[in-house]
């Protein structure tokens, strides 16, 4: 009886201890969202000083209280970090943070009303609270969150980050672009999509062409690698979660491969931007000054290989639509940067051994990939010509016609630069273009849309119950069936995503044809870039609609679905259940 007494109180209190820790990493999780959301809107409140904005404004008339409410938060949230750091040293970071904020309170506070001191300590703050963002998001990423819940928290804290830089006077002519069409723009930038409400050529300065394509690049790359990158420096020096959630973010348990993995990743990919470059400097822009060339070939070089489609020209590549040599550089740059990192690598492999006289076989995904990608590139570009023979190309010479037919197939997949106005084209050929947009480019990739592997598993799935087969078998080898499931799942996903969001844009614009409405939708959820021309024309809520299909079609499908919540072991454990059939068909 006093076992069983001695049992049960060792229960009550490895129960009272399970709760208490529980509630102690819940409010861990909530004070890293706190530090996070407080610093974003610190951010915005301290940006909001050096805008072109009249006395009477919320945050300038309420500032001494706003300030004060931010300070009140962060001395909560950075005692709390304290609390929490893993080793002693990790308290410097807080301590520092928190000096730093009550300096600033004091200081912008007792030189607010002097417009030159506003804006050094305006500038200080901002840095300030930038790197607090850094620190608590890196923080926060490695904790407890899942992989799927890291990737999008990295992409929400990037847009948002970008945002506000785009919302800067600074950032535009005119100082006065919207918030909306500043986190539109954002958004555009870091799912590398290329739509735009605004002529970027015209409307943003040196600097917000800068924000924009640096935006770019780091959504191209995957903000996920560059933060990895960041924590491999200190891998041994950090904590065991901060090593165990870096070696489980490349699926690997040997860093050396992490590091050789993603040195192999930022080298190719500067490698391959820098001949892009180059290549079109040599042709673009021959009239204007060098400093403005050359910005103008990197940063056409890195929107096309991370398949942004974003262009410094207001009628995209149109001017040069005869140019063999800008056509192939784009192209090629749209390909390798569609094909993703391990096909890359694969053919690499691939070339160097066969220089070396050995024998090299392909890997299915690779074998998938380029197959698929090329049979989409030649399908596309003789509908287009022989389609659009007689209709949008009847001015063209013969030359020029190829070269437009072909860029037009492969830019769909899924850069978003054109050669020639797609609302020119007939229906039935912006159909073949919705098409090739809705399948994208390949998995761990630059691009979007479901992807070249999923449209293959997808149609050899039907194909092999249309026969009543067993399984997919590809070069021998057999398709598992949680790929199969999962490539049904992605298209399903991604036709009810874009059908519903057609229908909801189409009755909010009151629009006569559905046709420009679904080719827009399909091109934001599948990082495209290319529209029929209503980007610019939308009411507001169409663009909100358009950022989240943007954000959906960047984080992917199953990613942002999974991220909600996870198996539990319990309900789906290894005792299998009982089986039913269910007629089909």
């Amino acid at each position: 009886m006093k076992n069983i007494f001695n049992n049960r109180t060792d229960n009550n209190i490895n129960n009272n201890k399970n709760i208490i820790q529980t509630i102690d990493e819940f409010f861990k999780r909530v004070s890293n969202l706190a530090a996070i959301a407080g610093s974003i809107f610190a951010i915005f409140v301290l940006l909001m000083q050096i805008r072109q904005v009249n006395a009477d404004n919320f945050y300038i008339a309420n500032y001494d209280k706003i300030i004060n409410v931010i300070t009140v938060c962060f001395v909560f949230i950075l005692i709390d970090q304290i609390r929490i750091a893993p080793r002693k040293l990790y308290i410097v970071v807080p301590i520092i943070q928190l000096i730093g904020l009550l300096l600033l309170n004091f200081f912008s506070k007792k030189y607010y009303d002097i417009y030159a001191n506003r804006i050094i300590w305006t500038i200080a703050g901002s840095i300030l609270f930038f790197l607090v963002i850094v620190i608590n998001w890196l923080r926060l990423s490695y904790s407890k969150f899942t992989l799927y819940q890291m990737i999008i928290a990295s992409f929400i804290f990037v847009i948002t980050l970008g945002s506000l830089l785009l919302y800067l006077p600074l950032s535009t002519v005119g100082g006065k672009l919207s918030f909306v069409d500043a986190l539109f723009t954002a958004t555009s930038a870091v799912c590398v999509t290329g739509l735009s409400v605004i002529d970027i050529s015209k409307e943003f300065t040196l600097f917000g062409q800068v924000v924009l394509i640096t935006l770019i690049q780091i959504g191209g790359l995957g903000i996920m690698s560059i933060s990895a990158i960041v924590l491999l420096f200190s891998v041994n020096k950090g904590s065991v979660q901060d090593r165990v959630r870096t070696l489980e973010m490349f699926n690997t348990q040997n860093k050396d491969i992490i590091q050789s993995t993603v040195k192999v990743i930022f080298l190719s990919t500067f490698f391959i931007e820098l001949l892009g470059a180059v290549s079109l400097f040599t042709v673009m822009e021959t009239d204007s000054k060098l400093g403005m060339r050359i910005f103008s070939s990197v940063f056409h070089s890195i929107s096309a290989f991370c398949n942004a489609g974003f262009s410094l020209y207001t009628d995209n590549l149109h001017q040069y639509s005869a140019n063999i040599t800008v056509n192939v550089t784009i192209m090629l740059l749209i390909t390798l940067g569609g094909i993703g990192y391990p096909v890359m690598l694969t053919v690499s492999r691939a070339v160097i051994n066969k220089i070396k006289g050995q024998r090299y076989v392909f890997d299915v995904q690779a074998r998938i990939v380029i197959y698929t990608s090329v049979i989409l590139i030649i399908v596309g570009s003789v509908f287009i010509f022989f389609n659009e023979y007689s209709n949008s190309l009847k001015d063209l010479p013969l030359k020029e016609k190829i070269l437009v037919s072909l860029f037009q197939s492969v830019s769909p997949r899924t850069a978003g630069f054109e050669t020639i106005a797609y609302n020119s084209m007939s229906t039935v050929t912006i159909g073949v273009v919705i098409f090739l947009m809705f399948v994208g480019a390949s998995p761990n990739s630059t691009g979007g849309g479901v992807k070249t592997t999923t449209l293959f598993v997808f149609m050899f799935s039907v194909i092999t119950a249309i026969f009543n087969r067993p399984y997919i078998v590809v070069n021998g080898r057999k398709i598992k069936s949680d790929t199969v499931n999962k490539s049904v799942a992605i298209v399903t996903l991604a036709i009810s995503i874009s059908v519903l969001a057609s229908f909801i844009m189409f009755y909010i614009e009151k629009s006569k044809t559905m046709m420009p409405i679904l080719f827009e939708a399909v091109s934001a959820i599948s990082t495209v870039g290319l529209s029929l021309g209503i980007t610019p024309t939308v009411t507001i809520w169409s663009k909100l609609i358009l950022i989240l299909l943007m954000f959906i079609g960047r984080v992917g499908y199953l990613t942002l679905f999974m991220s909600i919540g996870s198996i539990k072991q319990g309900k789906y454990g290894i005792i299998d259940l009982p089986t039913s059939d269910v007629t089909i068909g």
